[in-house]
Order: structure tokens, then sequence, then C-alpha cells
């Protein structure tokens, strides 16, 4: 187990974002760091599990319970973390100056770890019409993976469709009586 400590001085922004809780059925884990942000210059890495945060077990925080605990740490913001790719000999934790050695935690195995790593690597914006890994996985949790974008050929039948019915004279006389009828709603005299 390579668990370590980081004490963030405050105030926020603290330079990293949370993914996971029990909520979401897997451990917090850090998806995120900002460049040059506090976390960063701490040696927190991306993919490491987050153990504790200011004292606190984190192992049975949901993700808005987690947000909470960080958001109420002002001063300075304490985290324990198991990293999640190991750099060598186990390392004992800093707890307040404290060394400790087998504190509780959830500790993945190798093949969740794994998963977690893949699964957080693509978060980054698309361009075009894919959509990310993480997008797709959260369709598969909803049951909504079922659902296809439109095709392009869909999409230009549609918009020929759209401009067509638009230059049609039922949709003239639709808009001229909006036209007339908002003119007299706001014309109204006292």
């Amino acid at each position: 187990m390579n668990l370590y400590c980081v004490t963030l001085n405050g105030p926020a922004p603290w330079g990293f974002r949370l993914q996971g809780g029990k909520d979401f059925s897997m451990p917090l884990t850090v998806s995120r760091l900002t460049p040059g942000g506090k976390a960063a210059q701490a040696g927190v890495g991306v993919g490491d599990w987050v153990v504790s945060i200011c004292d606190a077990n984190a192992e049975d925080m949901t993700h808005v319970e987690a947000q909470n605990k960080i958001r109420a740490a002002t001063v300075s913001l304490t985290l324990t973390l198991t990293r999640a790719f190991q750099t060598g000999g186990d390392q004992k934790v800093c707890l307040h100056g404290l060394r400790m050695e087998n504190l509780p935690c959830f500790i993945p195995n190798d093949r969740s770890k794994k998963r977690l790593i893949e699964d957080t690597e693509d978060w980054r914006p698309r361009t075009g019409t894919t959509q990310s890994r993480s997008f797709r996985i959260l369709a598969q949790l909803t049951g909504t993976d079922f659902m296809q974008d439109p095709d392009d050929e869909n999409m230009k039948r549609t918009r020929e469709k759209f401009l067509a019915e638009i230059q049609s004279p039922r949709y003239a006389r639709l808009r001229d009586w909006h036209h007339e009828r908002s003119a007299r709603a706001l014309n109204i005299k006292s």
C-alpha cells in the first residue's frame, strides 16, 4: 500500500477534481489536476484514490459529501491518498505530523485501478459528433446507450424540411397572425 499525505494551504481553489464516491459505487479518485495548481505542486497524481479528507474517512463518503468536506476547508486541506501507480517501497503516512501505519482505507486491486485509470484517461472535450468514453459509460449507467446520435444525412433531411416549412404560405399566415396578436397585446390602451 502506497499511502501519502498532503496538506494544501488555503484558500481554495485546491487545483484538483474528484470523481466517484459511495453513491457511484466507486472510490473517490482524483480525475483531473490543474497544471501548476496546489495539488499538482504537492505531488498529487491523476488516478490517486482519496483515503481521507481532513481526517474523515473518505471510503463511505458520497461525491457531494466529499465536495462539501473540501469546501468546508478554508485555511488548509489535508488529504490522505494512495497512489494509482506504485513508485517503489512502502511509505508511511504522515497525518498532522503523526506517523501512522495500517491506516484503515479502501485498497483497490490492480484490475479495478487499471479500469479506473482507463476510464479517466480520455476525459477531454471532443470535436464533432464523437462521444467521449466517459459519456458512453454514463449512457450505459443511465440506460440511454440505445439512443443514437442522428446521422448527417438525417440531419440534412430534417434541415431541408424545416427550411421548406418556414417558406410555406401556412407558416407566413401563422407568423402574420402571431405578429398581429402580439402587437394588439402590447398596444392595450388604458
